[in-house]
């Protein structure tokens, strides 16, 4: 298996755009060298799902399947002829609560839980073939995607994976909504939401995902959650269509209705849940710290295009046969955050 010695040089980082540049150095202090970066990895054997979309209603199904090294996550909508659409920031386009890819006129809905259990399985290579143009809500959670997925079993490549490593810190956002990323030697999360809902309120929460087990323990079992006033407004807007008390924690004015709480604090970590999945965008690994106030998938996508924007921002560890710079970029302007949520 390639990477034996567990040293590795950095290639070049994103920004260097001329070959003669040769590796850059890293910015404060950040090192040019990386122990132990781990083998590109996929699937043993294809995962199915089936069921509904959340917003559009339709049935559709999902064949998770493994794919060669340095493919990346890549939809394949089926329905429309095995039309292909990779999962990267820059096909990022608006969509009100929920997350959109979109390009020359290909779409996928509602990738977002998917993606964060493939990111926190550590799956880099994977095609996401798709009947329908939604990603199926199942139960609400990335639980029923991470456990079909490791039910297939996971094998490492021998291609090394890139990671992009935060060097400053980066945040959009404003007093009533925020979210940063700041350097940090792994990936750690930081959320806290406040709503005006007796039954909501304020919850916080900071998680570290550099295990599997603890995405599987405490992040992939958070179900996707509204107000009962917002439900009724997206039904009205022609959304939600798919919803029910069996793929969403719902909270009326007596509290929650249908199914109790898989966790006191469910909702932030769905929040949580949200972050990782639409940051699973930047097509790579990513060694931050995430801190999260008020925030949503509009926010999360002006975040990602803020990182991407300034090379300065971050550095980019490739193995010295891997791309010079992050397969994603930022969104065309307009299209990463213009919707709120």
């Amino acid at each position: 298996m390639a990477g034996s010695t567990g040293v590795l040089f950095v290639s070049r980082v994103h920004g260097s755009s001329d070959p003669a540049e040769g590796p850059r150095a890293a910015p404060r202090g950040i090192r040019a060298t990386i122990a132990g970066m781990r083998c590109q990895r996929t699937l043993k054997a294809a995962a199915r799902f089936e069921g509904v979309g959340l917003h559009g209603g339709r049935t559709s199904t999902v064949t998770v399947e493994p794919a060669p090294e340095w493919t990346g996550l890549i939809f394949v909508r089926e329905d429309l002829g095995g039309r292909r659409l990779p999962a990267l920031q820059q096909y990022r386009a608006p969509m009100v609560n929920a997350t959109r890819l979109e390009h020359d006129g290909v779409a996928v809905d509602t990738p977002e839980h998917l993606l964060a259990a493939l990111y926190a399985l550590g799956v880099d290579n994977a095609l996401l073939r798709l009947e329908g143009p939604e990603v199926p809500i199942l139960d609400g959670s990335a639980l029923p995607f991470a456990r079909g997925i490791l039910e297939r079993g996971l094998v490492d490549q021998d291609a090394l994976c890139p990671e992009i490593v935060v060097t400053q810190p980066v945040g959009v956002g404003d007093a009533s909504r925020r979210l940063e990323l700041h350097p940090c030697d792994g990936f750690r999360l930081s959320a806290a939401i406040d709503f005006e809902h007796r039954h909501l309120g304020h919850q916080q929460l900071t998680v570290r995902l550099d295990r599997v087990e603890d995405f599987l323990a405490k992040l992939a079992p958070a179900r996707t959650f509204a107000l009962r006033r917002d439900v009724e407004r997206l039904m009205e807007m022609g959304l939600a269509r798919g919803g029910s008390l069996d793929s969403a924690v719902v909270v009326g004015d007596e509290g929650v209705e249908g199914s109790a709480l898989r966790f006191p604090d469910e909702f932030v970590r769905h929040k949580l849940l949200d972050v990782v999945g639409d940051l699973a965008l930047l097509g790579c690994p990513l060694r931050a710290r995430v801190i999260a106030w008020r925030s949503g998938h509009a926010l999360h996508g002006r975040l990602a295009d803020a990182l991407l924007s300034d090379p300065r921002n971050f550095l980019f560890e490739s193995p010295p046969d891997g791309p010079p710079k992050p397969p994603a970029a930022p969104a065309p302007p307009g299209r990463a955050g213009s919707r709120a949520g």
